[in-house]
């Protein structure tokens, strides 16, 4: 299979989902102690959060640019962010990269045409809401993209740097994110994006009733497929010879 490249940390919480996922379905699959070949390039979440606060993508692009450079000399085939907000900067470094990256909104895209939705709610960091890379990818494929208001996007923004990206799920979070969902749906979302890798840690499917696509799962998942898209399939596992007298 191909040398997985992971650009991580941000945050260290869903750099550990992500790597969990990856090696167990590659597990499940090729069974035994079968586990794939990746390297992680962690970057500092404080050299990226104020750049994403003050919109300045130029400098998001330039640290992301430099990880997948390391990236490549470490042997990585191709690469993935670990991360939605960073996304942003991705037409900024598609062009330079030195490797192939697998992006989160594309597979999530394909994932909300497999189920036929066509108007979703997307949650996420006030980045990832008001900037537009998820809306822009869900209209090429015919989908209609809402977002909260603008005091739940500012509340969910300190939720997710304050409390998730530190590991700290709090009650009194969930509710405000159930609110923000209830509210999506009476606007017509069909579906909700949890567009935050941290949010599956916070919200969970029995609060809604509209169907959660986690963007963590779905990514992790479209990474570890293109990596196995050229891999030799397993081989029959024969029983064993009967014994001799």
């Amino acid at each position: 299979m191909k040398h997985i490249g992971l650009i991580g940390g941000l945050s260290p919480e869903s750099t550990v989902h992500y790597y969990q996922i990856i090696c167990r379905e590659y597990n499940c699959c090729r069974g035994g102690l079968n586990f794939p070949h990746l390297t992680i390039e962690s970057l500092n979440l404080a050299e990226l959060v104020g750049r994403f606060q003050a919109n300045d993508w130029d400098g998001v692009a330039a640290i992301l640019l430099a990880a997948l450079r390391r990236l490549q000399q470490g042997g990585a085939a191709f690469a993935a962010i670990l991360a939605n907000t960073p996304h942003n900067a991705y037409e900024r470094i598609q062009a330079k990269s030195p490797l192939q990256i697998v992006t989160i909104m594309e597979a999530t895209a394909a994932a909300l045409q497999r189920a036929a939705r066509q108007r979703v709610g997307l949650l996420g960091t006030r980045a990832t809401m008001e900037y537009g890379f998820f809306q822009n990818y869900f209209a090429e494929a015919g989908i209609q993209t809402l977002v909260p208001d603008a005091a739940q996007r500012q509340e969910l923004d300190r939720i997710v740097w304050e409390e998730l990206a530190q590991g700290q799920l709090h009650p009194a979070s969930r509710r405000a994110a159930r609110a923000m969902m209830a509210d999506l749906q009476q606007r017509g979302a069909e579906a909700v994006v949890l567009g935050c890798t941290e949010l599956s840690l916070l919200i969970q499917p029995e609060d809604t009733p509209l169907p959660c696509f986690d963007t963590t799962q779905i990514h992790a998942s479209a990474i570890l497929e293109f990596a196995r898209r050229d891999e030799p399939p397993i081989a029959p596992r024969l029983p064993p010879a009967p014994l001799t007298p």
